[in-house]
């Protein structure tokens, strides 16, 4: 599905204003189109043989115990598929308060892509399989697939336990229609009485964040954004509402791998962040575009170019990661200056370690080398982890595991193993490090120092105006990124790394001299120390040995 981006050239061109005039032209064409297509012969024919089940059902026992065991008395992948759409679009209502969609409660007859969207959801969940699907918004994604074929297994098969979540807790259950599982609570309310489980009792079953059938002791269960999402017991599926939006996407979704072999994502993009990451990834993915929604057409996608701004409309309509990312605070991260392949350890050249330490969230360290014949940076390896003591992180730099409290986990061992063969590193790091760690009486640096690793640093590398002036310089001298799973969730660091953004009369500004602090930061930062500690070494400031930096001039600290 090739998209006429001209239309969106011309609309920004022009500098279209859309006043009241045309606002009310369009949502009185939009109108019209709906009431073309709920006065359609085929929508009437599907909603006259829903009417005539439903009055059968409702007049006679027989017909409502056939009707339910069509539904739930089924085996083969096709005959699931089949019994979720007849359950939907028989049964399913879903809700619109728009204006351009008068009536506002929507017997759920489905758009040819839902049903696709449906049997891609039921064939995942069955074969256990993660999948994520890409989406344009406001193609009914959560509707379908997030509400009714949850509901459709808690009705109809036995041994369900699911769980669904979102990045904030008002959308998972804030007791509106707005919410995941204030959709359930429409959804089960519309349904007829004699399809709700014997025994139902909504001041029961249907406690906050949690849905229990009575009769089979199914559970829908719903979270928040966190980083242990999804750990603990095991789920049938776990569902990632929005997960482009998540900050801890990475640890979350990594979090849910143990408890469920079938972790379904959806989400319009964000920006090129983890969920980019894992388009990019051969992850099964449903690709769901606003083209393929029948009652949307070119004169729909140039209004809504018109008044969206380029972003919003590579964000939620064209579903691109890339283009939807405003603020980035390292633009010239890109393929011009970073090239990616198989750069690896050099033990002719000299090797640095840039290190951030975190308190209560990650620490972040970089392996690099200055490559001796064109001048870029080589980036070797990389590391982060979350919530550990700052020993923790020693056998990665020397390859010696001394506390075997630590349970590093195989890949974990496999790396330190990897670090066992490099040579003795220069250490640059965060000022922050020389003061007091929050668990032992002692600081980060003085720790790692009884451990042979001295950290060098300056005062003023505090100051982010300074980091990203040699970062920046780094990075358009050319950067070598040796290709493995750990660069490459620190190349998304640098990518997403953004300035915090706020709307003001229906504009968004950027407010603030420094990035936010996110996911990307602690990468970031210790690229920038790193940076800094080059420039310093460099600038004949200071003389550099294997592990411990000796002051010329200006002084540089060392610990």
């Amino acid at each position: 599905m090739d998209i006429d981006t001209t239309i969106i050239d011309e609309a920004i061109k022009d500098e279209m204003v859309v006043d009241t005039a045309l606002i009310e032209k369009e949502i009185a064409r939009r109108k019209r189109i709906f009431n073309e297509y709920m006065t359609s012969p085929d929508y009437m024919k599907k909603l006259t043989q829903r009417l005539q089940i439903n009055d059968a059902c409702y007049r006679y026992p027989e017909a409502r115990k056939e009707m339910y065991r069509a539904m739930s008395n089924v085996s083969s992948l096709d005959e699931m598929v089949e019994s979720c759409i007849v359950f939907l679009e028989n049964f399913g209502f879903t809700f619109d308060p728009r204006p351009e969609h008068n009536p506002h409660h929507l017997p759920f007859i489905m758009f040819d892509y839902q049903k696709k969207a449906i049997k891609w959801m039921i064939e995942h969940i069955e074969g256990s399989r993660d999948g994520l699907i890409e989406k344009s918004r406001d193609m009914g994604v959560t509707w379908t697939v997030f509400v009714w074929v949850p509901i459709w297994y808690w009705l109809f098969k036995d041994g369900v336990n699911m769980l669904v979540g979102s990045y904030k807790e008002s959308l998972v259950d804030n007791g509106s229609k707005d919410s995941i599982f204030g959709m359930m609570d429409y959804a089960i309310q519309s349904l007829p009485k004699w399809l709700l489980p014997r025994g139902w009792n909504k001041d029961k079953n249907r406690t906050h964040l949690k849905l229990i059938n009575p009769m089979n002791w199914n559970q829908i269960m719903g979270d928040t954004m966190n980083r242990e999402f999804g750990r603990g017991t095991r789920k049938t599926c776990i569902l990632f509402d929005e997960l482009g939006h998540w900050e801890y996407s990475k640890d979350a979704w990594e979090a849910a791998a143990d408890s469920a072999s079938c972790r379904i994502a959806n989400s319009t993009p964000m920006g090129y962040n983890y969920y980019a990451m894992l388009a990019e990834s051969d992850i099964d993915k449903l690709r769901l575009h606003w083209m393929e929604h029948p009652l949307k057409d070119q004169e729909w996608y140039k209004f809504e170019c018109a008044r969206r701004t380029p972003e919003e409309v590579a964000q939620e309509l064209d579903i691109s990661y890339n283009k939807s990312q405003t603020g980035r605070v390292y633009p010239e991260w890109s393929e011009t200056n970073v090239e990616k392949g198989d750069f690896q350890y050099n033990p002719s050249w000299p090797l640095y370690i840039f290190w951030d330490f975190g308190k209560t969230d990650d620490t972040a360290m970089i392996w690099a080398q200055k490559n001796r014949e064109n001048g870029k940076l080589r980036i070797v390896d990389t590391y982060t982890n979350t919530g550990k003591l700052i020993s923790f992180y020693v056998p990665f730099v020397d390859g010696i595991v001394r506390d075997s409290s630590y349970l590093y986990s195989p890949v974990e061992l496999n790396i330190i193993n990897q670090h066992k063969l490099f040579n003795k590193a220069t250490h640059f790091g965060d000022p922050a490090g020389r003061f007091g760690n929050q668990v032992v009486n002692s600081t980060v640096v003085s720790i790692l120092r009884d451990s042979g690793i001295y950290v060098n640093f300056r005062d003023d590398w505090k100051g982010f105006m300074k980091r990203k002036t040699a970062a920046r310089g780094l990075i358009n001298r050319g950067i070598e990124l040796n290709d493995n799973q750990r660069t490459k969730y620190f190349n998304l660091c640098m990518l997403s790394a953004s300035y915090p953004r706020t709307r003001s009369n229906g504009l968004e500004e950027i407010k603030s001299a420094d990035p936010k602090h996110d996911f990307s930061s602690h990468y970031r930062s210790a690229f920038e120390y790193g940076a800094l500690g080059l420039e310093s070494y460099k600038s004949g400031l200071a003389k550099v040995y294997d592990k411990k930096i000796i002051s010329r001039g200006n002084r540089i600290s060392s610990y």
